[in-house]
């Protein structure tokens, strides 16, 4: 209410939605900008427009760093734990290189990162983006790295040095790219400031002491770096990890229970400096992996990585699937009747639920075998919980062999539900005329099922 007393009230549809209400419903569950108002954009609203932005403003403020399509966004977070609600941006995994690799080197590994991907449960799993790292301390060997990584790329770069006209050398190839630079600390806060506000780009303050990260925020704001352009690195120590996170988990709490104004902005860790105190690679990408799961579950919005190992990242990246799922819509399949292989009118077709880890490894199991899947809409729950909480019923899955015509695609009439659904089996019998095979309760004992009883007697 207090949301729509400050829109216009004319409901004329303009933004899409028929009434004023449903449009600030719409800016509660982020589905609308307040500036998809065209009315509040005039200056007769100019005070209703400000105050609307700043109340829908999350206390943490929402970063973009990047351009186009692959462009990300970090913070914007309400809530300190996931399921009071919510996390909105998916933490962004970015790994580094550095100018002082070769040329081919550099090539090989930004094409590497830029191509990474792999799918889990229907989801394509990707990195976000690449840090470019001055190590030579030069900015000619700087400015030639960013200008290569940046023609060979279309993902967002995070410039790293310490040396304001190293950074300044990589600002100068890039245009409006939009990078995220690292990192401000208390001898060149001033510098690296006035570098993003003369290239309108993000920051990084960097401190393991959380006074000094309010003391450079402040005095960063007061010289004019914007709400959206700070970033917090509050020190990534390998050797004392407790710390490290403990500072994060009151960074967020700074943010969001009190809304202390310095420190309302996403954080960054560094997972790499793993590699500052293991000299074995394997302990070292092992070390990686283990404190990159520890940041994502303490609230780092994005982090920059080393190891180009996959057993190294993917705990990391299925960890993040996993955390930034929305507890109030579990991840689910759309119900309709899908092919595995090349089905043909003898095929099986296989009943299961819409839970998207469920059909995913359904569909797994079937591989190599031509079948027809059909996911039950049990509102994104289990096999198991879906029959006890009637979810899935046999007249949920009778009308779909008519809504989705079974009948047209085989030449029989039997169905197979999964072995815990087995209570439904005389029920569905019943109501639509076709046989139901009762299969294994463990979606891996398919292959075999089907091998002793498909085809079906008659």
């Amino acid at each position: 209410m207090d949301i729509y007393r400050m829109l216009p009230g004319e409901n004329c549809g303009k933004c899409g939605i028929k009434t004023c209400m449903g449009f600030a419903a719409r800016l509660i569950e982020r589905k609308k900008k307040v500036d998809d108002c065209p009315l509040i954009l005039s200056a007769d609203y100019e005070k209703e427009r400000e105050k609307l932005t700043e109340l829908l403003t999350p206390p943490v403020r929402p970063i973009k760093v990047g351009t186009g399509d692959h462009a990300f966004q970090i913070g914007g977070e309400e809530v300190i734990y996931r399921h009071e609600r919510t996390w909105y941006n998916p933490t962004a995994l970015i790994i580094d290189v550095d100018d002082q690799m070769d040329e081919d080197e550099l090539l090989e590994r930004v094409k590497w990162i830029s191509s990474y991907s792999r799918v889990k449960i229907g989801e394509k799993l990707t990195l976000d983006g690449i840090t470019v790292r001055c190590k030579s301390g030069k900015p000619d060997s700087f400015r030639d790295a960013v200008k290569l990584v940046s023609k060979n790329t279309e993902y967002p770069l995070v410039l790293c040095s310490h040396d304001p006209e190293v950074l300044r050398s990589g600002l100068g190839v890039l245009g409006d790219a939009n990078p995220l630079l690292y990192a401000a600390t208390m001898d060149n806060w001033q510098e690296i400031s006035d570098l993003a506000i003369e290239y309108g780009c993000p920051m990084t303050i960097s401190s393991s002491n959380l006074d000094e990260l309010t003391e450079i925020s402040t005095r960063a704001s007061d010289r004019g770096v914007g709400d959206d352009q700070i970033v917090l690195d509050p020190g990534s120590d390998p050797v004392n990890i407790k710390g490290t996170i403990n500072r994060m988990i009151e960074l967020r709490r700074a943010a969001i229970e009190e809304e202390f104004e310095p420190l309302r902005f996403p954080i960054l860790g560094v997972s790499a400096t793993a590699w500052m105190v293991e000299e074995d690679e394997n302990e070292a990408a092992f070390m990686e992996g283990t404190i990159g799961c520890m940041m994502l579950i303490s609230f780092a919005d994005a982090m920059i990585l080393h190891s180009t190992e996959t057993w190294s990242l993917m705990p990391s990246i299925v960890l993040r699937q996993d955390i930034y799922q929305d507890p109030r819509n579990p991840a689910s399949v759309e119900p309709k009747l899908r092919k595995v292989g090349n089905p043909d009118e003898n095929s099986p077709i296989l009943i299961t639920c819409n839970f998207a880890l469920t059909y995913y490894t359904v569909e797994g199991d079937c591989e190599g075998i031509d079948c027809y899947i059909y996911p039950v809409d049990t509102d994104g729950t289990s096999v198991t919980s879906s029959v006890a909480g009637d979810l899935m019923t046999a007249k949920k899955i009778v009308d779909a062999v008519e809504e989705h015509k079974f009948g047209d695609k085989v030449a029989h009439r039997v169905l197979v539900l999964p072995g815990e659904a087995a209570v439904l089996s005389g029920q569905v019998e019943v109501d639509s005329g076709w046989k139901v095979l009762v299969g294994p309760k463990d979606s891996s004992g398919i292959p075999d099922f089907l091998e002793d009883n498909w085809p079906p007697e008659e």
